[in-house]
């Protein structure tokens, strides 16, 4: 076989063989774009990462065949500069905590102000509420009920 292309990812390893390098340039880039680390060995046994093959593919086949620009991904993220001088805006943090705390302060003041003005609590008579008897009563039951309820209440004023 002419080419072959070892794709990596975590513990697990793929190989294949081909005689065409376009079949295993075409095979490598979906396993790129999947994820995986790809080197492809041409057949005088060099071992180039995918761009590099296929930039070598395109100078052999000029006439016909030009590589994909690929965009450039970072490989690192950037840190912050800890050796700057920190901007004016920034504060120190005995404000940031000071800030914090006045804050807190002012909340707590208007939560008891709130508590204060609030209105009074209404009681409710357990009168008032339906007893699982009565809830599952068919209709004329309840309205029975509801009349005894009303003619109690009229003897009782």
């Amino acid at each position: 076989m002419a080419y072959t292309m070892v794709a990596e990812r975590e513990q697990q390893t793929i190989r294949k063989q081909r005689e065409s390098a376009l079949i295993v340039l075409a095979n490598a880039q979906v396993m790129e774009a999947e994820g995986w680390q790809v080197v492809i060995t041409d057949e005088d046994g060099n071992s180039l990462p995918l761009a590099e093959f296929e930039a070598g593919l395109s100078q052999k086949f000029s006439s016909w065949y030009k590589a994909k620009q690929r965009p450039v991904v970072p490989t690192t993220i950037p840190a912050p500069n800890l050796f700057a001088t920190p901007a004016n805006d920034d504060a120190e943090p005995e404000a940031v905590v000071a800030a914090a705390l006045a804050a807190e302060q002012v909340e707590t003041a208007e939560v008891e102000t709130a508590e204060v003005q609030e209105a009074p609590v209404q009681e409710i008579a357990e009168d008032d509420f339906e007893t699982a008897e009565t809830a599952n009563a068919p209709a004329a039951e309840k309205a029975e009920r509801e009349e005894i309820a009303l003619d109690a209440a009229e003897m009782a004023n």
